[in-house]
């Protein structure tokens, strides 16, 4: 499917999504004065003892709702933005969607087995995922209370997950925002996922997000927990000084169950076993 036709799908959607969008209001100032953590997917988590990280709302992206550990976490929203993510026939080649439907049954395991948390998806997928604990998202959020300036009116915040995951907590009311496993803002930063194997090789990625960040700031105070560096554009802390305990390495297959490894070593670009 090409870019027109997926956009086009997008905005007949967003016509017939209207009063689900306008769910989302429901968040605005609701942890006002807050501190949280996000957890994101890199590899600097295999490092981390999740049981210390429970002093604080947790807001989980991605593929991390299938660490062993979440539950040590107080972990109360989930994001998960990809386009047509839970189609089970649109928008990626033969081989990425195979992967992408196995995933998309396994996401939908947690989210009805989890009523305690609230997701946040693509509106894409409307036609394919709703319910009382899904939250479907869309280029702005549609609240006539916010300011002007508000991070959302400024900048796109939906073009990655990680940018929707610090927007929806700006929007929250969270005043500081503590990034874990958000390893490409580590200087040095390192590649591979916490759930595939070994423990990464050292990745620059000079001025991540330094247009989002800079945005960013001006709402919520930011810090990434690394396990051994500092961050550039934003402030950082190391595991080490922030728990008082040394990092200790565990393997993926620590980390996760087989059933769901096997899903993601169907993914051609990640290193499983």
């Amino acid at each position: 499917m090409d870019f027109l036709m997926k956009e086009s799908l997008k905005n007949i959607l967003y016509e017939m999504a209207k009063p689900s969008l306008k769910r989302i209001g429901r968040f605005n100032k609701i942890h006002h004065g807050e501190s949280c953590y996000i957890f994101g997917d890199g590899v600097s988590v295999k490092s981390m003892d999740l049981g210390l990280l429970g002093d604080k709302i947790g807001i989980a992206v991605n593929y991390f709702p299938l660490h062993r550990d979440i539950n040590l976490t107080n972990c109360q929203y989930c994001i998960i933005n990809a386009p047509f993510f839970f189609s089970p026939f649109l928008g990626y080649p033969r081989l990425q969607k195979l992967h992408m439907n196995k995933m998309a049954r396994i996401y939908k395991e947690l989210i009805y087995q989890n009523h305690q948390r609230s997701y946040f998806i693509d509106l894409s997928n409307f036609p394919f995922l709703r319910g009382g604990n899904i939250f479907h998202t869309f280029k702005k959020i549609p609240d006539r209370k916010l300011a002007n300036n508000f991070i959302g009116n400024q900048i796109d915040c939906f073009s990655g997950v990680n940018r929707a995951a610090i927007m929806l907590s700006i929007y929250m009311g969270f005043d500081h925002i503590y990034l874990i496993g958000f390893d490409y803002t580590h200087i040095p930063s390192r590649s591979l996922h916490w759930y595939e194997k070994g423990s990464g090789v050292y990745y620059p990625q000079d001025n991540y997000n330094e247009d989002f960040f800079k945005i960013a700031k001006e709402f919520v105070e930011i810090t990434s927990v690394t396990l051994d560096g500092k961050c550039k554009g934003i402030n950082s802390i190391t595991y080490k000084d922030f728990t008082g305990v040394n990092p200790i390495y565990r393997e993926n297959t620590e980390l996760i169950d087989g059933k769901y490894l096997d899903s993601l070593a169907t993914w051609p670009g990640y290193t499983i076993y």
